[in-house]
Order: C-alpha cells, then structure tokens, then sequence
C-alpha cells in the first residue's frame, strides 16, 4: 500500500541516532541533510524485547541540538533497531473485523513466544493473505509500550510529532522492493548485519515468508550464524536456493562467500547510492540505516 511520510526521519542506535531529511529527486529520493548525533553509553539498558530508556536527560539534550542546528519543522518517523522489535509471522483460525477483537486475538496468539506478557507491548499487524476458511496469516510487530511511550514523550517535548515507528530492517526492504519494480519475483533472501545483531529474512514476490532478527554473540562468527540459518531455512521453508540475496550492513567478503556458497544466489550489497541521488558525508557507518530512510520516504 501507498505511503506518505514527512521528510524527516530519525534512526535510532543504542548509542547515537541520526537525523535525515530526505527529497524527491529526478529519478528517487535525495538526501538533503544527514547527521549522526552520540548518546550517553547509560542511555538504554538491556531488557526483554525492547531495551529500556535509563537517561532521558541524554535524548533530551541531543533533541535540543537537533531542534537548534535544522529549524522549525514537526512530524518525523523512528525507525528503530530490528532487535528490538519481536517480529512474527503466525498463522490466525480468524481476524475478526472490529479492531479491538482482531488485536485481542494478535495478542493471543504471542503468548507463547514472548518472555513477558503481550499486555506490556505495542502490537502492530497486517494481514498477508486469507484462506478460504476464513484464516490468515499475519505480520506481527511489538516492543515494549514503556520504552516507545517515553521516546515518544521526549520528542513530543521537544515540539516533534512521531508519526511512524518501524524496525529499520523492513524500511531497507521497502527500499529494494521500491527499487526491484517489476522484477522482484522469485525468492529473495535479506541479510541485515549489524556489529551486535542481524537479521535474516525471505520474501517471496512482496510477502515475507520468514523473518527473524537475533542478537549476535561471543560464542559464534557471523559466518557461523549464516550456516545456522540456512540450515534451518532449507529444513523449514524447503527452499534451497533463491534468486539473488541482498545484503544491508556488513559487507565482509568473508561473508559475500559464505552467503553464496550456502545459498547458491548473487549476492548483491545494499549500498546507500544505488537508493538514493545523493549521498552525504554523515553516512558513514550509516548507509544501511540511511537506506532505510528511503523506503519510509517511498514506500
């Protein structure tokens, strides 16, 4: 579905966020402003699901120098770390079509997967198709409600409008389907690498048909994790190769390898200037997340 967004959009890290405002161009978006902005290490502290916000005083003050240095403007989208988002696809008897009994049965439907109960969460869904019985299956977003209400108090305090909240990973694939058109068919497998985390996941034309973001750990490689998941993506999807992978993040040829050989696909890295018309200095480290900016912009 069509979407419009504002301009802006701010993406956060557990220690920095960068702000960017985006343009139609002559052939996509244009970066028109981008900057990073550090956060106190104690910022966030580590929870179930979603961390949770131990200094406002931090995002407070980086919001007073973002409000000072870009003028006056209003509505901004969040994206926010893949991890800290539960991401689920589930599969629903029903979806009923008053709101309020369709997300009674969402929750439902998550209890058994969480470590904490699903009253404690923000719950998104959408429907990715129906079954003749009436069934359905569903894509599921949550995170902790404390944690996305204080952010949104702060920037509210600050005399911005959050108008979208979203897990960056889904943004970079709204950006590779925006840019696919009609060439995205077949099964396509997305790589999201981050220092901490990644996230795997397998889209089939526009529907996903798996997703799962993990965090990274001492005890295994990246390369390791990516075996792990084919492993466990030919053993549940019976899929065993794909048309081509895209991979956002961490380009490691080490990687590229390991990605090829286990999926037998082209490998194809998600670079910020092939999505956007210009790039800027302050996407450095950041060219992942700032493709994700373009696909709230387009998508």
């Amino acid at each position: 579905m069509a979407r419009s967004f504002p301009p802006d959009v701010v993406v956060f890290d557990n220690n920095s966020l960068v702000h960017a405002r985006l343009a139609r161009g002559k052939g996509g978006p244009r970066i028109v402003n981008a900057k990073s902005y550090r956060l106190a290490a104690d910022t966030f502290t580590a929870a179930p699901v979603t961390p949770q916000l131990a200094n406002e005083s931090s995002i407070a003050e980086t919001l007073r120098r973002l409000r000072m240095e870009t003028g006056k403007w209003e509505k901004v989208s969040l994206l926010l770390p893949d991890s800290w988002f539960r991401i689920n696809i589930v599969e629903l008897p029903t979806v009923p079509e008053r709101e309020a009994d369709a997300m009674e049965v969402v929750r439902w439907s998550l209890k058994r997967t969480l470590p904490i109960p699903p009253e404690q969460l923000r719950v998104a869904y959408s429907v990715l198709s129906r079954t003749a019985d009436g069934g359905a299956k569903v894509l599921v977003l949550s995170a902790l409600e404390a944690t996305l209400t204080a952010i949104e108090r702060l920037f509210t305090a600050a005399g911005f409008e959050v108008v979208l909240i979203e897990p960056v990973g889904l943004n970079i694939w709204n950006a590779i389907t925006v840019r696919e058109g009609a060439d995205g068919a077949g099964d396509r497998l997305f790589f999201y690498l981050r220092e901490t985390e990644f996230t795997t996941a397998v889209f089939r034309g526009p529907q996903p048909l798996f997703i799962r973001s993990r965090n990274l750990g001492p005890d295994r490689s990246i390369e390791q994790e990516i075996r792990l998941s084919a492993n466990y993506l030919r053993d549940s999807l019976s899929v065993e190769t794909f048309s081509r992978c895209y991979v956002a993040g961490y380009r490691g040829e080490d990687v590229h390898a390991t990605l090829a050989e286990e999926f037998g696909a082209e490998v194809r890295p998600v670079r910020l200037r092939d999505y956007a018309e210009h790039v800027t200095d302050a996407s450095d480290g950041w060219d992942a997340e700032l493709t994700a900016c373009t696909g709230v912009f387009t998508g």
